[in-house]
Parts: C-alpha cells; sequence; structure tokens
C-alpha cells in the first residue's frame, strides 16, 4: 500500500485534528522513519492518542506499521543533500513528478482522447493560477484543430454551462475540486447533458463526484517546503503527458505542426 497516496485520497474526509496529522506526514514523511510518536505529536499540536487513532484511520496496525510503510516508499532523492536554491528547486520537482507519475492511468489519457475528438465544444475552465492553466491547455487544444475554450470569470463558465447540451465537452482545472463557482458551473453543465473531466489534487471532492472521468496529481501543498509556491507544477506535468499522448494521433500531430510554421512556438 502506498500510504503517503492513501493520505491524500482520504485528505477531505480528515478531522481538523487529523489533517494538521496529515499536513505533517506528507510535507515530511522523510523525518517521520526516526520520530517517536510522542514528538509527531508535539510537531503537530496533537496527542499520542490522536496519533494512534489516525494510524488506525488510514487502515495502519500501528505507529510503527506506518513508519515501516512510509519508510519503504522514500526514494533517495527525497533525503539527498542540497547545496543552494537551484539544487532545492530541482528536488522538489522530482518529488512533484514522482507522485504525480504514480497516479496517471493510462487508460483514462486513452478515455479522454475518445471523449475530445467526439466533442463538439470544449471549454475549460479555472479560477485565478488554475485560469491560468485552463488557458494554457486550451490553447494547445486549438493547435490541434480542436474547438477549444478557456474561461476563468465565474459568470462567463457559468453562461456557457446555461447553453451547454450533449456533445459538450468542459474540463475543470481544480486543485482543491471545492470551488464554488466550478461546482456550480459543472452542476448545471452536467444538468445539460454535457460530458465533465476535471483534474484536481484531492479524492472525492464536489468536482471529482459530478466527473465523468478524473484526473488526480500530487497536491504541491504536500510539499514540505513552505517556499515552494507553484500550486500548478503537478497539473501542467499531467496536461504535458496528455498532449504528448494526444500527439500521437497524426490529425492532431499534422495540424499542430502547420500552426508552429505559421505562428511558431508562440
Amino acid at each position: 500500500m502506498d500510504i503517503l497516496m492513501k493520505i491524500q485520497e482520504d485528505y477531505l474526509n480528515f478531522s481538523k485534528q487529523e489533517k494538521k496529522i496529515a499536513d505533517y506526514i506528507l510535507r515530511f514523511s522523510h523525518e517521520i522513519n526516526n520520530m517517536k510518536i510522542g514528538e509527531l505529536a508535539n510537531r503537530t499540536g496533537t496527542s499520542n492518542a490522536s496519533i494512534t487513532r489516525f494510524v488506525k484511520r488510514i487502515g495502519c496496525n500501528n505507529y510503527s506499521d506506518m513508519k515501516f510503510l512510509i519508510n519503504a516508499k522514500a526514494d533517495p532523492e527525497e533525503n539527498q543533500e542540497t547545496h543552494g536554491i537551484a539544487d532545492e528547486v530541482l528536488v522538489y520537482y522530482q518529488n512533484v513528478i514522482k507522485n504525480t507519475q504514480r497516479l496517471i492511468d493510462i487508460n483514462k489519457i486513452q478515455a479522454f482522447m475518445g471523449l475530445i475528438k467526439q466533442a463538439e465544444n470544449i471549454n475549460i475552465i479555472g479560477i485565478s493560477s488554475s485560469g491560468v492553466t485552463a488557458d494554457l491547455f486550451s490553447i494547445r487544444l486549438m493547435r490541434m484543430g480542436l474547438t477549444a475554450k478557456s474561461y476563468s470569470d465565474p459568470l462567463w463558465m457559468l453562461m456557457q454551462a446555461s447553453i451547454a447540451k450533449p456533445g459538450d465537452l468542459f474540463i475543470a482545472i481544480s486543485n482543491s475540486g471545492t470551488t464554488h463557482s466550478i461546482v456550480e458551473t459543472l452542476t448545471e453543465a452536467k444538468k445539460n447533458g454535457a460530458t465533465i473531466v476535471s483534474i484536481t489534487g484531492y479524492f472525492e471532492n464536489p468536482v471529482s463526484k459530478l466527473s465523468d472521468l478524473v484526473f488526480y496529481v500530487y497536491n504541491t501543498r504536500f510539499v514540505h517546503d513552505e517556499k515552494f509556491s507553484n500550486s500548478q507544477f503537478s497539473m501542467v506535468y499531467l496536461m504535458d503527458v496528455i498532449t504528448t499522448f494526444l500527439l500521437e494521433d497524426e490529425e492532431f500531430k499534422d495540424k499542430t505542426l502547420k500552426t508552429r510554421e505559421i505562428v511558431g512556438d508562440l
């Protein structure tokens, strides 16, 4: 069992105390192996009893069992010594990519390609930084000859959902999966018969429950260094994987090359 992925999967269902413990374990998993239960309780502002209940909640027999499972999943780069900011950022990116890669399902990407080919209109939605990622994804799909548009304004995306119809595809990019305007838009789009695909950093959230197909990524809030604030990196990595897969299709590849000849790599 990949215990760290299990914690991320269950995260939204944890209590406030359990989330304190989960946050610490996910950010500092490389330290847990040498840490006694009392020290973890102290660092998370909880108690030994809270840690014990949390351990049982995630399916482990005891605290030692959890530590063993965490250590079994540790990779050498997680503990490597860094020399300067460039190395720190490199290790951060490596860990985000590695953890996102564990969640990638090629069967889902193949299913996504089928939905893309069948869609009459493709609407990609996201708020704030996820809106920037939505813009980038729409440009990539447009360059493949697909009818794709991105929306980051809550009213505009809701308006598109209100006139959605069967055959339309909505792609929601939402790290938390709980953003009200995204949930409202998808609820309206689904009511009108649209197909919904989502990319999110949490399991079993309102957005994923509305979706016909869900891609999960590693949530970068769990990286153990607060200096890193690129919440979209794991999503962009997944988007690169999906884009590369789509370009295996000769029609998509040919149209992308044609647009590149006209406008370059803008």
